[in-house]
């Protein structure tokens, strides 16, 4: 039985013109980083890796197609994943310097 992503926090709706939004789908992703990188993705290990951003609310998952593909909303994404990106560098930057200090 293949894991299934938790329920999508916001409604199952149609998004309202004019909201910027940033979706795509799984397989809609995995063509543009393979484009920008010049690169072969699996798309089982991008959906996998996906879902655990989806636990740790760094994309969310909005919709499942007719064709069973889900849709994700990255339009955070960037943001939340750069904020846990700088507060890690700055705690090891702490931790470093306070290793330099006490010897």
């Amino acid at each position: 039985m293949p894991v299934q992503p938790p329920a999508p926090s916001t409604p199952d709706r149609p998004l309202p013109a004019g909201e910027d939004r940033l979706l795509a789908t799984t397989s809609q992703l995995a063509g543009r980083v393979e484009d920008a990188l010049d690169c072969r993705l699996n798309a089982a290990v991008l959906e996998d890796l996906l879902l655990e951003l989806d636990r740790g609310d760094f994309v969310e998952w909005v919709t499942v197609t007719p064709n069973g593909e889900y849709v994700w909303d990255l339009s955070d994404a960037p943001d939340r994943i750069g904020d846990v990106v700088a507060a890690l560098v700055v705690e090891r930057l702490e931790q470093w310097l306070e290793a330099r200090t006490d010897a």
